[in-house]
């Protein structure tokens, strides 16, 4: 037992290192006084004292071990403790001789060590040889006092001494000058008479030691090589918004490595930071300049700009010509709303947006405002109407902002103006999430009376249905949602034309796609505007993609005559969507009206029951002329084919039921089918580079690159063929610069509307009837969302809200104010289930549990489909 106790101690991982370090220190010196610790070999074996070697309790006052720990003597296991880790020698602690010198090796190039017998035709051919010398052997230089102007000293870096005023205690940094009074130098003569140059004084010796190697010297000012070629990249990528680790990775990769880059991390930051300087300078001037290139690429561009008292830009809208051409054809159904983030002057952009016969977002236009006030949304909105030649949209969704719908009404006086069911219904998100937290099942109620009801007055009955169910007749947010009924429920205007659209959500999907990767709030206004151009030409990309695909003619769902015809003349998104509607349609029966001709009852095989309304029995006449196919007539109780102008359900159920053959053309709008492009008068490319012959920039790119690839791999094959290839090119260059260009359109026939004139400008004089545009930059703006607002006339930056943190932040709730709750668990002790994400109760696009169809649930989830594949 005794043994085996010993063997346990030895082996166990019970005991910790730090134990065994405190054993072995009781057992290395036995304390005065006491008897010298016998031998093992005085111990008996099998006695007393090897069963209780190490149980002694580890105490100070306990008696010590009688031998040392088995684990102790010659264990290699634990050489942390055995082996310390090694030392300083003792020649590396004696301080540096001061006067010990450094040079460059024997090893180095004779050629490239300066001498007396070299001459120079220019001081600047001198230093560079110098420095070309100094690169070699590691030390930094620099051009050291004149001697008039026959002589010039080229010096290290490191000379002299640094004199500072800055006492030792008051210093903020721990950064200290490098200047140690190194002594190294040249001393360059220029021959009498103005002859060459040449060295009278070299000195080599250096006082600190060199550092030779790519890695060091590139950090060095007087040897980074700023290659032209490299830094336009480095600039490129910073104005497409690549992140700095990617900039970083992509120029290791064209170097080859790290340490064949001359470049280190801090130049790339110092050039981006030089590069935002230079961009944020003279903002007006350089818009200006790229309005100016826009209307000289195609004279269709539009712009306009309205000046404050000081001719200073206050608001600018403009709209490229594939922009005027998309409204041409599309202009039925527009969006418009305001978001924020997009500049450094915090300029809320506005935007018109709507969607094409692919389901895809476009933008008809764009606006940055430097408030959001009545008479500024009624500027935009003239400005719109004008560049569109006059012709309103349909019906147009916007917000419940008070000054956007007094401007609509003033401005556009024959079109339909709706609030986006997501805004109004996010302006009560909180009072909805307590209303439902106190009242379960009454968000899918809501959510199904807003969607689902066919009439206005069915619309009421559900209402007062929902009011009686849950008792909640005294909800202000319910009176306030009821009140403005009108403008954002679709049963009070299913007669109108809104296609797809029953919320600005499309807007919102073009605002996130702009500030995710084309701008930021730190972006300049001209720099915003290319970023715009840019995302306009991607999103017709992505349509001519689409179209491209497009081609191949689409298999039918199914044999039926009208599914074969509408394969033909739908676009493949919108076909996609008729297909899911006839899906749709085989979960209802129909039973023909035995009173009037024409017209049959259609109702669901399994109405749910949870809500009265979802039983409906829908009307839907049917008049087939077999003779004249399009004098035939279709329509539905739901109106969904008028206000969406796809079919419901329940008609492609009875036109399957009636197995029609042909639908007339009146029910199938022209923007949702292959030929909705509408003839226009001007040409709609943004960019047109045309030549004489009618060959482009890209064909006459596409014609140079073979035979500039074949020069390229063959000249880098030796140095000989390098320098002869770049001494052709600029050649070339030289000669192609005087030839004139003969591609794109003449700039004589620009009609630009303003002009800037630096000096007048910053005056303010008006010239003629068009006002002279100030090169200032605007004010920061202090949006409708801003805690504070400036003087009347003047736009003052909001200023930094700083909140209180640590203890003295308290968080109260909006209701009762007090703290320990917040205004969603107000009156509740146990705080409600979280809000799925998404948008809120009520807003439409959320399917609710156990529905079958609702009035624009699916033409929502089918645009917000498009939306994500969009972004």
């Amino acid at each position: 037992m005794e043994g085996d106790d010993i063997s346990m101690n030895r082996s166990s991982p019970a005991i910790s290192l730090a134990s065994r370090r405190v054993m072995a220190s009781q057992v290395s010196v036995p304390p005065s006084g006491t008897a010298p610790h016998p031998s093992p070999d005085s111990v008996p074996e099998g006695g007393a004292a090897n069963g209780n070697l190490l149980r002694t309790p580890l105490v100070m006052n306990a008696q010590p071990l009688r031998c040392s720990p088995p684990w102790l003597r010659h264990d290699m296991r634990y050489p942390a403790v055995m082996t310390p880790p090694p030392c300083a020698a003792p020649s590396e602690m004696i301080t540096p001789d001061v006067n010990q010198t450094y040079t460059h090796g024997e090893d180095l190039d004779p050629e490239v060590v300066p001498n007396f017998e070299m001459s120079f035709e220019s001081f600047e051919d001198a230093f560079l040889f110098y420095k070309k010398y100094a690169g070699r052997v590691g030390f930094p230089i620099k051009k050291n006092r004149k001697r008039g102007t026959t002589g010039k000293d080229f010096c290290c870096s490191l000379e002299g001494k640094h004199n500072t005023k800055v006492q030792d205690g008051d210093r903020k940094t721990s950064k200290t000058s490098k200047r140690d009074g190194c002594k190294a130098m040249v001393c360059a003569r220029e021959a009498r008479g103005g002859g060459r140059v040449f060295f009278t004084r070299i000195v080599f010796e250096h006082n600190h030691k060199l550092n030779p190697t790519p890695s060091m010297t590139k950090r060095m000012r007087a040897h980074k090589v700023e290659d032209l070629s490299v830094m336009n990249l480095v600039d490129t990528m910073h104005a497409s918004q690549v992140p700095y680790p990617n900039v970083m990775r992509v120029l290791r990769s064209v170097a080859g490595g790290v340490e064949n880059l001359h470049l280190t991390e801090r130049d790339i930051q110092n050039r981006r930071a030089a590069h935002v300087r230079e961009e944020r300078m003279d903002d007006i001037p350089k818009l200006l300049a790229f309005f100016r290139e826009c209307k000289a690429n195609n004279p269709q561009f539009f712009y306009e700009f309205q000046l404050d008292d000081k001719n200073v830009v206050k608001n600018v809208f403009w709209s490229h010509a594939s922009q005027q051409g998309d409204y041409a054809d599309y202009s039925s159904v527009v969006t418009f709303d305001t978001t924020y983030r997009t500049n450094q002057y915090s300029v809320p952009l506005a935007m018109f947006v709507g969607f094409n016969n692919k389901l895809q977002n476009v933008v008809f236009g764009q606006a940055l405002l430097r408030d959001e006030r009545a008479d500024t949304f009624e500027w935009l909105f003239k400005q719109f109407r004008a560049c569109m030649g006059g012709k309103d949209p349909i019906v147009i969704f916007t917000d419940q902002d008070s000054s956007i719908e007094k401007a609509i009404n003033l401005v556009f006086e024959k079109t339909y103006h709706r609030y986006c069911r997501w805004h109004v219904t996010n302006k009560f998100r909180n009072e909805l999430n307590q209303l439902n937290t106190q009242h379960p099942g009454l968000s899918e109620t809501l959510t199904s009376v807003i969607n689902h009801p066919l009439r206005p007055i069915e619309f009421e009955q559900a209402w007062a249905a929902m009011l009686d169910k849950y008792e909640v007749h005294e909800s202000k947010v319910l009176m306030k949602l009821y009140d403005e009924r009108n403008m954002w429920v679709g049963a009070y205007f299913k007669e109108i034309f809104c296609g797809t659209m029953t919320s600005t959500q499309r807007s919102e999907s073009v605002n996130s796609t702009v500030k995710h990767g084309y701008c930021d709030n730190s972006t300049a206004i001209h720099e915003f505007a290319k970023s715009f151009l840019e995302l306009l030409a991607h999103n017709k990309e992505k349509e001519a993609e689409e179209e491209f695909n497009s081609q191949a003619p689409v298999i039918a769902s199914t044999f039926y005559g009208y599914d074969n015809q509408l394969s033909r003349v739908y676009t493949r998104a919108v076909y996609k969507v008729f297909v899911s509607r006839l899906k749709s349609s085989t979960a209802f029966r129909v039973r023909p009206d035995p009173d009037k001709a024409g017209y049959y009852l259609v109702k669901h095989t399994r109405p749910p029951t949870d809500f009265p309304w979802l039983c409906h029995e829908f009307w839907v006449k049917a008049v087939v002329n077999e003779e004249i196919p399009e004098e035939s007539e279709f329509n539905c109780e739901c109106m969904r084919i008028e206000h969406t102008g796809m079919f419901c359900p329940h008609l492609l159920c009875v036109l399957t039921n009636l197995q029609v053959a042909h639908i007339p053309s009146r029910y199938i709008p022209k923007r949702y089918t292959r030929n909705a492009r509408e003839a226009t008068p001007f040409d709609r490319h943004d960019k047109v580079y045309v030549g004489p012959s009618g060959d482009t920039k890209a064909s006459r790119m596409l014609e140079l690159l073979p035979d500039w690839c074949a020069l390229q791999q063959k000249s880098v094959m030796s140095s000989e063929g390098v320098a002869k290839c770049k001494e052709l090119l600029r050649q070339a260059l030289q000669v192609v610069d005087q030839i004139p260009h003969d591609l794109g359109p003449p700039n004589a026939a620009l009609g630009v509307a303003h002009d800037l004139d630096p000096p007048a400008a910053a005056s303010g004089v008006p010239v003629g009837q068009n006002h002279v545009v100030s090169a200032s930059a605007p004010p920061i703006s202090s949006t409708k969302g801003s805690r504070t607002k400036g003087v009347e006339g003047v736009d003052l930056p909001a200023p930094h809200f700083k909140r209180p943190q640590g203890k003295n932040r308290k968080r109260c709730c909006k209701r009762c104010n007090k703290s320990g709750h917040n205004i969603t668990t107000c009156g509740r002790e146990a705080p409600p289930p979280k809000r799925p994400r998404g948008r809120p109760v009520g807003s439409g696009t959320r399917k609710r549990k156990g529905s079958y169809e609702s009035d624009d649930t699916q033409d929502d989830l089918a645009s917000e489909m498009e939306d994500d594949e969009n972004k």
